[in-house]
């Protein structure tokens, strides 16, 4: 015979009514927290899931990030909502090595630190990456160890001086 109002369930079987409106207001509540943070819930769904957001890479062979190659990047970057990865490269020298890596690290961190100040305020993700070796080869090496690369910008300036070509598209950027 079939319940009436009132009886007592049947064992094994439980009945719950969904509450739609309770799950609509706390996802509301969460996106809203999150909202306050500068967060948003599909940042925090990339993170959980480990997928990594688009790059650009900004590469300088000089130890500071020219003007134009920062403008153009952080533009760029944030039509396109991706990150820029701020490749500092340094050709082995003659003389001191040691002293040579030292002062262009500390250089190249002081522009990476501008640099990232200019795309917080814009909210762009940052990230810096210094490295040591011939132009080209750093470039085909980070990139493959960076997942998801867009594409190459570079200042021509310097471009034309090291003489590097990729095999990802790049773009120079002229100022």
């Amino acid at each position: 015979m079939p319940n009436r109002f009132g009886d007592a369930p049947q064992p094994g079987i439980i009945l719950r009514r969904t509450a739609r409106l309770r799950k609509f207001l706390e996802d509301t509540g969460q996106e809203v927290g999150l909202a306050e943070h500068g967060l948003s819930l599909l940042d925090q769904e990339q993170a959980a899931s480990g997928i990594e957001g688009k790059k650009i890479v900004a590469v300088s062979t000089d130890p500071e990030f020219p003007p134009s190659l920062i403008r153009r990047a952080l533009g760029v970057a944030g039509r396109l909502g991706t990150e820029i990865v701020g490749l500092s490269v340094a050709e082995p020298t003659g003389g001191d090595p040691a002293q040579a890596r030292e002062l262009f690290l500390r250089q190249a961190k002081r522009s990476a630190r501008e640099f990232s100040q200019e795309a917080n305020r814009l909210g762009v993700g940052f990230r810096h990456v210094v490295c040591f070796g011939r132009p080209a080869e750093v470039v085909e090496q980070e990139c493959g160890r960076l997942r998801r690369v867009e594409f190459v910008l570079a200042a021509r300036e310097q471009r034309a001086r090291d003489g590097f070509h990729v095999s990802m598209p790049l773009f120079e950027v002229t100022g």
